[in-house]
């Protein structure tokens, strides 16, 4: 019989894989949408809007560059650091790897409500990857809130 304290640490670890292998998925997947985006910028072109109407408006918009940088290219280096601190956590079992990932992707989640505000407010039009972006980052938001709270080390358990 495997005694309860493996068990126990087998779910752990278990929970844990399956966390981070979900924030690999949905940080791939922000790569994807980001990379995408900065694509179009770069090339000069809009992006295809299949289900609303306005990633052009969005797209053009001057809160779309941040001192002549697309901001999608920021989200593909913010997408990037969540899908490696993600791995990291993968083939290191004992890295606290939530330490890094909870400020980085509130911060994510944050600057994305703000982009939300933009558009519903500022511009008034919605684009379809930046609303993709903001369920990604809420996603990673969460998986990083529910790993940090399983990683933390009750105090008397760190105490010398």
């Amino acid at each position: 019989m495997v005694p309860e304290e493996t068990t126990t640490a087998m779910k752990t670890l278990s929970r844990r894989s399956l966390l981070l292998s979900a924030a690999v998925l949905f940080a791939v997947l922000g790569v994807v949408n980001a990379g995408y985006l900065a694509y179009t910028s770069f090339m000069g072109i809009a992006p295809t809007c299949t289900l609303l109407s306005g990633c052009d408006l969005v797209a053009a918009s001057p809160y779309s560059r941040v001192f002549g940088v697309p901001l999608s290219l920021f989200g593909v280096f913010f997408y990037a650091a969540v899908a490696g601190f993600s791995v990291w956590g993968l083939v290191a079992p004992a890295a606290r790897v939530a330490l890094f990932m909870l400020p980085l992707t509130t911060l994510g989640f944050l600057l994305s409500l703000y982009f939300l505000y933009l558009q519903a407010v500022v511009i008034q039009a919605y684009c379809q990857y930046c609303l993709f972006s903001l369920f990604d980052a809420t996603v990673l938001f969460g998986i990083s809130l529910s790993m940090f709270f399983r990683e933390r080390v009750p105090a008397e358990e760190a105490a010398p």
